[in-house]
């Protein structure tokens, strides 16, 4: 850097630390860019995801009415008593665009309909006759023509007869009730008959666009036969385009309702931008809709409606919990790359130390001293930024140029690049003083020293101000309607200040003590390395602040990476129950003990057992899952799993007859259930054909396979009173360690056809590689490593400010026959950093406890299962490893290069 023109001077003496502050500045502009980009690509991945998974009839805005009410607004405003096609279009253009001011993303596909109730339809085919009389509804849509495709016949609606509405068919419509061009229908409306002319047969244009999904049976035909012991059909068919008068002369009244569809195009909406999208919908479905002129008068009658709110809700609500645990960790890393930052800083002015005192000594003001190393900090900081912020625009997907959080972040870094070595040189150099001091005479005075308070005042004051912080955040947990706690972001440094100071206390005592017990060693060794320790470089409150913060940094990391992945495998437990969950299907036979037997004998399978759930009620209607087993086999398979054991002596043994009105059956129940139930004997009614059974708590179990949470009792598997009492297991649940998948498949397949297998693996891996899990790990394991690379920097630089009166006192040991250079740095500089490695492990270890409740880690597995957040081995041990392995490399490292350096002119310099 010295001979590049121009820089000589301004960096003087300090060009390798200036080189290194540049390094660092872009270094951390660079990870403050890319950690908010990296979080919202993550972020907007997982939204994409979960909006491809919608039905594009959710993704929409929907506005409805009642045909009377809407034409009965309109009464006096020169709009007669029916709509024209024209006045239907002009109402679509005009809510459009009122919903387009919102702002919301319309897409292209929106349309209106006037659709009557369903109605009784005489005339059908014989197809269409199921028991039942046959139902159609009619159906305008406008835009119409563009969505259907004439297979036969024509909209020619001259050839209809008068009297009748002419009206058009799907093919699958015209393949169920029997029809074709020139068929009739009468349907009747409040009494009236209506007769019905097909004029063509049609087919489905963009059939998964909204137009056609909104309404399903508008085109394709359905039995219903859920409420009535006599099914029928149901459909719709489209009147003619020119039949919106006609259709509203026919079916006058209240049974016809208008609605328009809007759809959205998400499509490009990124994570960030999920905020406004839901505000925006929820502006629209509060807000009268927007109509002018002679329509204007019906907006009253108009509501709108979205689909897409409650699942933007829940995504909202997943991602403020994931923003707020990776907000923590890059605010936490930004403050640790200033910190490092300072200590570069702070190695500058320990090298200009001469040229500034020299200045300050000729009469050169402070002013002049921090203008100095302003133009240090604008030449090693401006350019490493851009290049920083230039890496991470072209390198890290997500866009950082467009976020405020990583300029704001950057800033943070660019701030402490510029202003720390101007203001530490300003601080060092406030008063003029000569510019060499080798006798370290500074006062006449021969008196007691004055003991300076503001130390301990500030120290009091910082802890006080963080213990306060953290005693709020401990008790507001979560943000309320899924907001995120910027202030949660500071909780690491807050839990680093007292930590930091206690130990700045504690240490000298320890180190004292240490020296103590040298003494009455033979080596010189650890007693002058201990003598110096106690003033080491490193345990000055920025060194040793940055590194107890890096370190619980880097602990708290591991511990959210160890319990995320604690979370996914807890949830995969869940969703199975067991390594394999296998139920039938809706025309699955019962599960018989030949399908359990032969399903054991897979290979890999090493407990497998049958389960037969169903829905019962209490006497006060509270509903409760009854799960029937065979006790014994299902100790068997609950024992391979992670739920609590099952004791099966307490119900007893399956076989039996529940007989009605007999003996209470034991059961073991949820705690839910067992404060439904009480201690006495309790019946259970079902809706189906069997029972009521009483019951009688034996026992309680938290959670169980067959039935993870809510409200259970689990009972043997008995034959139970009435005509549907006879046992009918649904469900095998099937334990091993190497299952072979492919034969268990085969083998479910064979003995219950149309079964529903599902793996545990599977669900785990599908939790794993889902955007949001995924990119989560890679940002924690990213966050460890540049924690501890700021680790690594932290103890170099604290070294290298040390290093000059190191390097001395080496000097005079050789001279004096010492020749242990490295024993006598490690013994030296380890304290400290053994001492800020314990400090880190206690505030990653405090960490949990203080911010449990404002972090909910298990918004990153996907599920509502809990997720412990806790400290663990590895994660403590693992950073703190590598910090004392790292440092002990640089040592030894830089003890053997000053061991090759000549000591002469060291000697002569002092």
């Amino acid at each position: 850097m010295t001979q590049i023109p121009g820089l000589n001077r301004t960096v003087g003496a300090a060009a390798g630390s200036t080189l290194a502050l540049a390094l660092l500045v872009c270094g951390c502009v660079f990870a403050a860019m890319s950690g908010p980009a990296l979080s919202l690509h993550t972020r907007s991945q997982a939204l994409h995801q979960t909006l491809a998974g919608l039905v594009d009839t959710t993704k929409t805005v929907q506005v409805s009415t009642s045909w009377s009410d809407f034409t009965g607004q309109l009464a006096g405003s020169g709009i007669g008593p029916e709509l024209t096609g024209s006045e239907l279009t002009a109402a679509t253009r005009e809510l459009g665009r009122g919903f387009a001011a919102l702002p919301l993303p319309l897409g292209p596909g929106a349309w209106a309909g006037l659709t009557t109730n369903l109605l009784d339809a005489a005339g059908a085919g014989p197809r269409a006759q199921a028991g039942g009389i046959p139902k159609l509804e009619v159906v305008y849509r406008d835009p119409f023509t563009s969505y259907a495709q004439v297979v036969a016949g024509s909209y020619a609606t001259t050839t209809a007869p008068a009297g009748t509405l002419a009206v058009a068919a799907t093919t699958q419509i015209a393949a169920r009730f029997g029809l074709h061009a020139g068929s009739r229908l009468t349907v009747t409306s409040a009494g009236t008959a209506v007769d019905l002319f097909v004029t063509a047969i049609l087919a489905e244009r963009e059939p998964g666009s909204t137009f056609w999904r909104q309404d399903l049976i508008a085109s394709t035909p359905e039995l219903d036969g859920d409420t009535t012991a006599r099914p029928y059909w149901v459909g719709g068919v489209f009147a003619d385009p020119d039949q919106l008068g006609p259709m509203q002369n026919a079916f006058n009244g209240p049974n016809m309702e208008l609605n328009w569809e809007f759809p959205l195009s998400v499509g490009g909406v990124n994570a960030n931008q999920a905020r406004g999208l839901d505000n925006a919908l929820n502006r629209a479905v509060t807000a009268t809709p927007v109509l002018t002129g002679a329509l204007a008068q019906g907006a009253v009658a108009l509501t709108a409606t979205s689909p897409l709110i409650s699942n933007l809700s829940t995504f909202l609500a997943t991602q403020a919990a994931v923003e707020t645990v990776l907000l923590l960790l890059f605010g936490s890393l930004v403050v640790v790359g200033a910190t490092v930052i300072l200590l570069a800083a702070q190695m500058i002015v320990a090298r200009r130390e001469g040229e500034l005192g020299l200045l300050r000594a000729r009469g050169g003001s402070v002013r002049q001293v921090a203008a100095v190393m302003t133009r240090v900090s604008v030449v090693a900081a401006v350019p490493a930024a851009l290049i920083g912020a230039a890496l991470a625009i072209a390198l890290i997907p997500g866009g950082a140029a467009s976020l405020s959080a990583s300029w704001s972040l950057a800033g943070i870094a660019i701030l402490a690049a510029l202003a720390g070595p101007p203001l530490l040189a300003a601080w060092q150099h406030r008063r003029p003083g000569p510019p060499s001091n080798p006798a370290r005479i500074t006062s006449a005075e021969t008196g007691r020293p004055k003991r300076a308070w503001r130390r301990p005042v500030a120290e009091i004051t910082a802890c006080a101000a963080a213990a306060a912080g953290l005693v709020v955040l401990h008790h507001q947990g979560l943000p309320a309607g899924g907001g995120i706690d910027l202030y949660l972001t500071l909780t690491p440094v807050l839990v680093a200040i007292p930590v930091v100071v206690v130990m700045l206390r504690l240490y000298p005592l320890a180190v004292r003590a240490l020296l103590a017990a040298s003494a009455r060693g033979a080596s010189a060794t650890g007693f002058v390395a201990l003598s110096q320790a106690a003033r080491s470089s490193l345990t000055g409150a920025l060194p040793a602040f940055g590194l107890v913060l890096a370190l619980s940094l880097a602990t708290f990391a591991g511990m959210v990476n160890d319990g995320i992945t604690r979370g996914e495998v807890a949830a995969s437990w869940q969703a199975t129950g067991a390594d394999v969950q296998i139920d039938t299907g809706p025309r699955s036979y019962p599960v018989s003990s030949a399908a359990v037997k032969a399903i054991a004998a897979v290979r890999g399978v090493r407990q497998a057992t049958a389960v037969w759930t169903t829905n019962w009620v209490t006497p006060g209607g509270q509903p409760v899952t009854v799960v029937a087993v065979d006790p014994a086999s299902y100790a068997a398979v609950v024992a391979g799993t992670p739920f609590p054991a099952f004791p099966a002596g307490k119900i007893g043994a399956a076989g039996g007859t529940v007989a009605f009105g007999g003996a209470a059956v034991p059961v073991l129940a949820s705690p839910s259930a067992a404060a439904m139930l009480g201690s006495a004997s309790t019946q259970l009614s079902s809706l189906f054909a069997m029972g009521p059974v009483n019951v009688r708590v034996a026992g309680t179990v938290s959670s169980t396979p067959a039935q993870p949470g809510g409200a259970f009792v689990v009972m043997p598997l008995e034959t139970l009173p009435g005509p549907g009492g006879q046992p009918a297991p649904n469900m095998v649940l099937v334990t091993g360690s190497s299952i072979d998948d492919n034969q268990l498949t085969a083998v479910a397949d064979k003995v219950i056809p149309g079964n529903i297998t599902t793996f545990r693996s599977a669900v785990l891996a599908s939790l794993d590689s889902s955007p949001l899990q995924h990119g989560a790990t890679l940002i924690v394991a990213l966050t460890i490593a540049t924690a501890a690379a700021f680790g690594l920097f932290i103890v170099i630089l604290g070294l290298a400010l040390g290093s000059a009166e190191r390097e001395l006192t080496l000097a005079r040991l050789t001279v004096m026959g010492h020749d242990r250079p490295t024993g006598l740095a490690l013994a030296e500089t380890m304290p400290a950093v053994l001492a800020a490695v314990v400090a880190g492990a206690v505030c990653a270890v405090a960490l949990p406890h203080l911010i449990g409740s404002s972090i909910d880690l298990s918004a990153f597995t996907g599920t509502s299962a809990a997720v412990e957040f806790s400290p663990d081995a590895l994660a403590l041990g693992l950073p703190a490893a590598a910090i004392v392995v790292l440092a002990l490399a640089a040592l030894v490292a830089q003890a053997r290069t000053r061991r090759r350096r000549g000591i002469t002119g060291m000697l002569r310099a002092h």
